[in-house]
């Protein structure tokens, strides 16, 4: 299997699996802390949950609250989970589909070429070619490049 074959057939795996995760995530809005609400779902105090976990309960308050506010760490997370009788899922859910995402990175980066060429031949006296056909050809060599994601938007970078 050739490089560029591989690539297309991980990407279409991996976003088959993350298409299944964007699902779940609509369903987990409004939960700001998973803790709570699993404990709560099975009828438990903070109480029980702490004194399960062997610690005391204005440190479970605080353990929620930081879950809440993102401060928590994932080993504490596991660490509820258990107590939950639960397992922790840890992943990356991409905001859009993951051909959305390395599509538009690839015609950023192909629009980029474009211009730059452009400028190039019009400083040369060249015909400058704007074709619909050629921008989507460089689309889809910038889509499986190594390069794809070294030319990024400014935007993503002052994030």
């Amino acid at each position: 299997m050739d490089a560029i074959n591989k690539k297309k057939t991980i990407r279409k795996q991996v976003s088959r699996r993350l298409e299944d995760l964007r699902e779940f995530k609509n369903l987990t809005a409004g939960i700001s802390s998973w803790s709570k609400y699993v404990r709560e779902g099975l009828g438990m105090s903070l109480s029980q949950l702490a004194h399960r976990m062997k610690i005391a309960q204005s440190t479970m308050s605080e353990t929620e609250d930081r879950e809440r506010d993102g401060s928590i760490t994932l080993n504490k997370l596991k660490q509820v989970a258990d107590a939950l009788n639960c397992d922790l899922v840890y992943a990356f859910i991409p905001r859009k589909k993951l051909d959305d995402l390395v599509y538009e990175q690839a015609r950023m980066m192909a629009g980029h070429s474009i211009t730059s060429s452009g400028t190039h031949m019009e400083l040369e006296d060249q015909k400058v070619e704007t074709d619909e056909e050629r921008l989507n050809e460089i689309i889809e060599d910038k889509m499986y490049s190594k390069y794809l994601w070294e030319f990024m938007k400014e935007k993503v970078l002052d994030r």
